[in-house]
């Protein structure tokens, strides 16, 4: 049984092109212009609802459950069972503008220029529309957005778990090789499209995993660890929002179920370490690299909005040390066998990934 806990935390984000931005930069300083509200070209090219005021930070706490049986001393199946929880941080204001909610408009009536929803500020409107008016434009059906309110979100559950197996098939002295396979079966709650704020716990698709590890002594009790992870992530359907190219907010008739093939990704670790006893520290060295997600409309509606951006790699580098107390199980100073390895990882390059940092504690133990 092994079970590990991990928090983190971001404000920034890596950019397509590798550059360090705030996470809110799409959303903050943001004049609310017909660019983004078409309907306000109506009232000429200077309509503005005004300008938002943006800041967002993630935090997380993840968890994974890890149970495997011992088939024989090479051979172990399993379960890996994730949960989570997430909170987004949320600072939200409109200030400014020039326009405002017309005080004659009728919702229950079509838009037509005689009854419209929108006013010049002193030529019908007596203020412009402000923070709560901005809430109310993009979560009334109304205005044709019906979205939750941007606020603080938290999201509470469990992940995609994981079914497989690991196997030592190759051991001497001073290698092993370790091969590890499964599926992770697409079951968690994924991204609401009518929730600009929230963070899933996982992505809902059923994937394939497979895993090699190779493991060297090196001698003068330093050790070797080199890994490569695949993970193929099949084809399902997604009912998601469906932006135009260059729209910031999709309206609530874009969604629409749509055929998704999330980007297929490995993940590489070159690890080395050094042991005292029951104690050991190792540094690692971690790549990210995802391929393109890609959707299909049976519509035929252009997705490639939803497809922009998707292609991610991480380069991240890692610090661990860890205490195992089998030898004092052994030695019945402890009721049970226990090993705790607390770990810290940092991102320091990527594209269209967060700037994140994990800390990690892991406790493994054996029945």
């Amino acid at each position: 049984m092994r079970l590990e806990l991990r928090s983190n935390g971001w404000d920034k984000q890596f950019n397509h092109n590798g550059d360090l931005v705030d996470m809110d930069v799409a959303f903050n300083q943001t004049n609310l212009d017909s660019s983004l509200f078409p309907v306000l070209t109506a009232l000429g090219a200077n309509a503005s609802l005004g300008t938002t005021a943006f800041d967002t930070e993630v935090q997380n706490q993840f968890g994974e459950l890890a149970l495997g049986y011992g088939v024989n001393d090479d051979l172990t199946i399993g379960v890996l069972i994730p949960f989570g929880r997430t909170r987004s941080d949320i600072n939200f204001s409109v200030t400014g503008g020039n326009t405002g909610f017309n005080p004659a408009f009728d919702p229950a009536q079509p838009i037509t220029e005689t009854n419209f929803p929108f006013a010049p500020v002193g030529a019908g409107a007596s203020e412009s529309v402000g923070t709560e008016g901005m809430q109310k434009i993009l979560t009334d059906p109304g205005f044709g957005y019906d979205y939750t309110r941007v606020e603080s979100t938290t999201t509470v559950g469990l992940g995609d778990p994981t079914l497989g197996a690991i196997w030592r098939f190759y051991k001497t002295t001073k290698h092993n090789l370790v091969l590890s396979a499964g599926i992770q079966l697409g079951v968690a709650d994924g991204d609401d499209p009518d929730n600009l704020m929230d963070v899933a716990i996982g992505d809902s698709s059923t994937d394939l995993r497979a895993q090699l590890e190779y493991f060297r002594d090196l001698g003068y009790d330093f050790d070797l660890r080199l890994m490569v992870n695949r993970k193929i992530q099949t084809k399902d359907h997604k009912t998601l929002r469906v932006p135009a190219s260059g729209q910031l907010l999709a309206t609530a008739k874009s969604k629409e179920r749509l055929n998704r093939d999330k980007g297929d990704f490995w993940e590489f670790d070159v690890e080395v370490g050094r042991r005292w006893g029951d104690w050991r520290t190792s540094a690692t060295w971690h790549r990210y690299v995802k391929a393109y997600d890609r959707y299909r409309s049976d519509l035929g509606t252009d997705t490639s909005a939803l497809e922009a951006n998707t292609n991610v790699f991480a380069n991240q580098w890692r610090i661990s040390i860890s205490w195992s107390g089998i030898n004092a199980w052994r030695q019945k100073k402890m009721p049970f066998p226990l090993i705790v390895k607390l770990e810290m990882q940092e991102t320091y390059q990527g594209r269209n990934f967060v700037d994140v940092r994990d800390f990690y504690v892991r406790m493994t133990s054996i029945f």
